[in-house]
């Protein structure tokens, strides 16, 4: 009854563990869904951003991309009953889930250094915008997309702009072409001018890209502590069920063994079996007469 009772037990948790499997195969395209879609968030202000800004995403879509070699050899290692593939399994997974904590970290420390970095390298695009086609089309880009204008209002274009045929004095990337109320396209040179700068709307795009990051690392990593466990419980019963198969082996040769009498000793030299006979006189003792 035990015996049954363990391989019950053993059967539960294999299955539990491939359909954590399929979870983490989920999680994983998620994880590479939101790394890549914030990679190429920031691609798009690459101009603005160092490239450590990019590392938590770029390590986010690698472990993405490993948690589905992983959940695979799981799968393998619990339907094989292997000791050996589910502990590596269970390492793995924990070395993966250090990457994840070690990108979320990563994310949320660079948001510290977010002020400085913007307050740079948006001010110095905007006095290259002249003279270099790169900064110019990276400001543009930036105006338009945010819908902002300088790097805290249209006021901080004044003295950057020496071109005279330009009558705004600011980029047409900061006129606000369409009708605020119903949203209908201006005939103007420039209806309005965007009121907001820069900084603020890049930094929330750049803030809020690292929340999501840190929320999907958070979201898997649960799930991983989960499917470590399992690891670990499956790995202990497998074992324990080959102890106690080995055990009932032993226990099936020691019957057998004691359960046979051989019919004489072997003689070392000859190597064949010395039978004893009884004497004539013990043999007339026992006959009846």
């Amino acid at each position: 009854m035990a015996a049954t009772h363990l391989d019950l037990g053993l059967r539960c948790i294999k299955y539990l563990l491939c359909a954590v499997n399929f979870l983490f195969v989920l999680t994983g395209a998620m994880i590479v869904s939101v790394g890549t879609t914030i990679y190429a968030v920031y691609e798009d202000f690459s101009h603005f951003l160092d490239s450590s800004y990019f590392s938590p995403a770029t390590l986010l879509i690698v472990v993405g991309a490993f948690i589905f070699i992983i959940a695979f050899c799981g799968c393998c290692g619990a339907l094989k009953e292997s000791t050996c593939m589910v502990l590596m399994f269970a390492v793995s997974l924990s070395a993966v889930l250090i990457l994840e904590f070690s990108a979320a970290v990563a994310a949320y420390a660079l948001q510290n250094n977010i002020t400085n970095l913007l307050n740079d390298k948006i001010n110095k695009t905007m006095y290259q915008y002249e003279s270099n086609y790169e900064a110019k089309t990276a400001i543009d880009f930036l105006q338009a997309k945010l819908h902002c204008c300088g790097y805290d209002s249209a006021n901080d274009w004044v003295g950057i702009l020496t071109n005279a045929t330009n009558t705004i004095k600011v980029p047409l990337s900061c006129c606000n072409w369409y009708d605020p109320m119903d949203n209908a396209l201006l005939t103007d040179v420039c209806p309005s001018v965007y009121q907001q700068g820069c900084y603020e709307g890049l930094s929330l795009v750049v803030n809020c890209s690292a929340l999501y990051l840190i929320t999907g690392a958070m979201m898997i990593a649960l799930i991983q502590m989960a499917g470590i466990m399992f690891a670990c419980m499956l790995g202990r019963a497998i074992r324990k069920q080959k102890t106690e198969k080995e055990r009932r082996r032993w226990q099936m040769q020691e019957s057998l063994l004691s359960g046979y009498e051989p019919i004489g000793k072997t003689d070392p030299f000859t190597a064949f079996p010395i039978v004893y006979m009884t004497s004539n006189n013990n043999l007339k003792n026992t006959i009846p007469s």
